[in-house]
């Protein structure tokens, strides 16, 4: 055969190739179209949805921390309190010649925060009479036995600015929120440098600090969300001895450091019917008109479709799902202070044990620009792309449950919450999912 003939073969069929492939990129799941050409549409199928209370959350060693007193007037009460070790600078410590102390700071890095800023909390802090275990796992219900009488020097409320540098001495530092202690409990670490040799002899002799919140000013109050790993967080010491003034020593929570979130919440607070009914006292029926999504282990939402795998099975033929689209809409999107969250996620069930798993679109096996649940601000929307999932509900091939829990994104580490249009709704603020579908 012609050495030319079999060459110009070969490039068309990698140019067929090419075009196959670019086609399919480029039309399959293309989020610009209504619903794909050639393809059916629904968005009618039966979707059942509930909402009620996290159980727990593992808040170990989190990339943050919270703390601070909310009243929300439809989730009710949420208070967040931090329990933490500290650790030594460096592998020795010298105070000098009869230290004394000048004054003592609790410092924590604002990394955010949820709520009014113009509130002032009643933040406390208490020293541990028992140890946190370096090798335990802690849960937000979990709670260190402390002392009863605050370290603070102060009783009165914290006022924060976290957009706001902060000025100490001659220096500017980025936000972060500075609590005086007692020169008493100064004074009690510059005394006992003796148990200061080694990290453990240390965290055997100070077990560390629980620091709460315990009241706050205004309708609402906010949430800390606090780097405790920053090197602007720690208990600073100043105090001076025989030979120097002016010293500064520092116990840092360092990444070292084990430290743990505990949430309350009091739901009894909330001033919405719909809520309390739904929630906490199940009538699931009002899924139909309104729906919850908390974080901080509060609030989840369970979305069903009972009937989605009979639905394709009544069409009496073969099925490919080109897209499936959960839509989620915020109904009260211009709150002041309570805003939404910055984006949700989907919990799956395996079907054999309920047990949470991954599902297939999951951004764990894809990305999050295919996955979505980010907040649409021009539509107060969030979009989930559950293609895989439905495919293998409605094929047979998975081994997932046919519902799903809705959650706030890093629940452990924000305080946002969503109220959510219903199941029951006749207008786009029905919670629906959207399908694009071949039959053959």
């Amino acid at each position: 055969m012609n050495k030319q003939f079999i060459t110009g073969l070969f490039a068309v069929l990698i140019v067929m190739l090419f075009g196959a492939c670019n086609n399919e990129v480029t039309t399959i799941g293309e989020d610009t179209l209504d619903h794909l050409v050639g393809t059916d549409f629904m968005d009618t199928l039966t979707v059942q949805a509930y909402s009620y209370l996290e159980d727990t959350l593992n808040t170990t060693n989190l990339s943050a921390n919270l703390v601070g007193d909310l009243h929300d007037p439809i989730f009710g009460d949420t208070r967040a309190s931090i329990y933490s070790q500290f650790t030594l600078s460096g592998s020795s410590v010298n105070f000098g010649d009869h230290p004394q102390i000048d004054s003592v700071v609790l410092t924590m890095q604002l990394a955010s925060y949820y709520g009014d800023t113009t509130s002032k909390v009643g933040i406390r802090v208490y020293q541990l009479q028992d140890a946190i275990s370096s090798n335990g796992h802690y849960y937000s219900n979990n709670t260190i036995a402390h002392d009863n009488t605050p370290l603070n020097y102060s009783q009165t409320g914290y006022e924060i600015h976290p957009n706001s540098d902060v000025i100490v001495d001659t220096g500017s530092y980025s936000p972060h929120i500075r609590i005086r202690l007692t020169n008493a409990f100064g004074q009690y670490l510059l005394n006992n440098q003796e148990h200061m040799n080694s990290v453990e002899h240390f965290r055997n002799f100070f077990k560390g600090l629980c620091i709460t919140a315990v009241s706050h000013t205004g309708s609402i109050g906010y949430m800390l969300i606090t780097n405790m790993n920053s090197s602007l967080s720690g208990i600073v010491v100043y105090y001076h001895n025989d030979s120097k003034s002016s010293i500064k020593y520092t116990f840092p929570c360092s990444n070292k450091c084990k430290r743990f979130n505990n949430f309350t919440h009091n739901y009894n607070a909330s001033n919405s019917s719909n809520f309390t009914q739904e929630v906490l006292a199940g009538q699931h029926e009002i899924g139909a008109q309104q729906l919850f999504v908390q974080a901080s282990a509060g609030v989840k939402t369970r979305i069903t479709f009972p009937y989605l795998a009979k639905t394709f099975e009544s069409l009496g033929k073969r099925v490919v799902i080109n897209r499936a689209e959960l839509v989620i809409t915020d109904v009260s999107p211009n709150e002041t202070f309570l805003v939404h969250p910055a984006a949700l996620s989907i919990q799956g069930h395996k079907s054999a044990d309920g047990s949470v798993s991954y599902i297939p679109d999951d951004s764990y096996y894809s990305n999050a620009d295919y996955f979505g649940g980010t907040y649409n601000a021009a539509k107060h929307e969030y979009r989930f792309r559950v293609t895989s999932y439905v495919q293998g509900i409605i094929s047979g091939t998975s081994n997932l449950a046919n519902y799903l829990d809705l959650v706030v994104k890093g629940s452990g580490v924000r305080a946002n919450r969503l109220v959510i249009g219903g199941t029951g709704l006749n207008n786009n603020n029905r919670l629906r999912l959207e399908l694009s579908y071949t039959t053959y």
